[in-house]
């Protein structure tokens, strides 16, 4: 028995070295570089077996520059001895170039690295260790790859990191220890990959100063309602298999458009709310409406929104496309709303008598059966022409990159009751 364990320890230790020995990289030396400044393009190097390596003499023109460019390439392998000879680099992007595979080595040297973009590339897995030596890392993106799944210790050694970028990938999973320890980290991108879940302790060690956190475009089914803590802006839109939604995390911002949203509860402090075009929605509960500055909750099936009476601090509101909608007349007690955006029909009919209270109002856009009426006030109440190219100029500034409809009708100067006949506009 001890002679069969002993010669099986032998057979493994023989595949191990064969399995070792298949994976060494032939070196093959770049002879030049086609770099305009700091911008190299069209290093061949497809084959999986070879990786490339700048010596001193090729790089030597490189020495003045803190970023380094690598475009538009065939790069099987990330190429080595870049940060051995170019220590200065503070900025590494590889954009383009087919890349397949990263080895540790490959950042000996880079100390002063701190932002590395390996966007768009053809990176399916990656070792545990391939950011080993890359220690000092604020920003890493490695979006528009093919990533399905990522080490639950790949970035451990990153204690430094600001930012991450997975956006555009094919990952299922996440686990909850994929960002621990990394306590510096404030913004963190999951768009577009196959997400179903989060785990509830996935964010633990950055519970108090997470800035940013995206999970658009995935298959997200439920969100744990105590994952946050503090998060400014918070985007989970297009997530059409979310039902319900509860968090308890203060939220600056919270973005969850085109779910499949039917009950929202926000019992943390928030203050900027987009629910647009959840077309099941027919519940919304925030516990701190007297902290709400923005809302938009266009084209839901919401019935009721008791808690707008205390929303004294809002500023923006659109609930254009709710046609069952019966509680809009409480608005009046934002006396500092600014903006205004609401389906006029039988229902509301009432609703007009509170306009004149809204005094802040600088922009109501009523939308009905016959098309959309915008109304603006005058930015300055001396300021009066008469071409319409000047005031629909007036309207294009103020509503910046919105594209407006052939049917819009716009007043000025006053919000209702305008003698003049209205302007059209069309589209600008």
């Amino acid at each position: 028995m001890l002679m069969l364990n002993y010669l099986n320890y032998i057979l493994i230790a023989l595949i191990s070295r064969v399995v070792c020995e298949s994976q060494k990289l032939e070196e093959v030396t770049v002879k030049t570089l086609d770099c305009r400044e700091n911008t190299c393009t069209n290093l061949d190097y497809p084959n999986i077996s070879e990786v490339a390596f700048l010596s001193a003499e090729v790089t030597k023109n490189l020495k003045g520059y803190e970023s380094l460019i690598l475009h538009s390439s065939s790069l099987a392998n990330l190429p080595r001895n870049i940060f051995v000879n170019l220590p200065q680099l503070v900025e590494f992007d590889v954009l383009e170039c087919q890349l397949q595979s990263i080895e540790k080595e490959c950042f000996d040297g880079g100390k002063n690295l701190k932002r590395l973009n390996l966007g768009g590339n053809n990176l399916k897995i990656l070792d545990r260790n391939t950011f080993k030596l890359a220690t000092e890392l604020e920003e890493l993106n490695l979006s528009d790859n093919q990533l399905e799944d990522l080490s639950t210790t790949i970035f451990l050694p990153l204690k430094k990191l600001l930012k991450i970028n997975l956006s555009n990938n094919q990952l299922m999973q996440i686990s909850q220890n994929t960002f621990s320890q990394l306590r510096s980290l404030k913004s963190i991108n999951l768009n577009s990959n196959q997400l179903r879940e989060l785990a509830a302790e996935l964010f633990r060690d950055q519970r108090k100063h997470l800035s940013e956190f995206s999970a658009r475009n995935n298959q997200l089914e439920r969100i744990p309602s105590n994952i946050f803590s503090e998060v400014e802006l918070l985007t989970l839109s297009f997530n059409p298999q979310l039902r319900s939604l509860h968090l308890t995390a203060k939220i600056d911002e919270l973005q969850a458009t085109n779910c499949g949203l039917e009950t929202v509860k926000l019992d943390g402090r928030v203050l900027g709310v987009q629910l647009e075009d959840n077309l099941s929605l027919n519940e919304l509960k925030i516990s701190q409406p007297e902290d709400l500055e923005q809302l938009y909750l266009a084209n839901t099936n919401l019935s009721r929104l008791d808690f707008l009476s205390k929303a004294s601090k809002l500023v923006d509101l659109d609930l254009t496309g709710i046609e069952n909608l019966l509680d809009l007349p409480k608005i009046s007690s934002a006396r500092g709303l600014e903006r205004l955006s609401f389906t006029y029909d039988n229902l509301t009919s009432d609703h007009m008598d509170m306009l004149p209270q809204l005094k802040d109002l600088n922009y109501l856009e009523i939308s009905h059966d016959k098309g959309r009426e915008i109304y603006i006030k005058d930015l300055d109440e001396d300021f009066f022409v008469e071409e319409a190219e000047l005031n629909c100029g007036q309207l294009a500034d103020l509503l910046e990159f919105v594209e407006l409809p052939k049917d819009t009708t716009i007043l000025e100067d006053r919000l209702v009751g305008d003698p003049r006949m209205p302007l059209r506009c069309g589209t600008t």
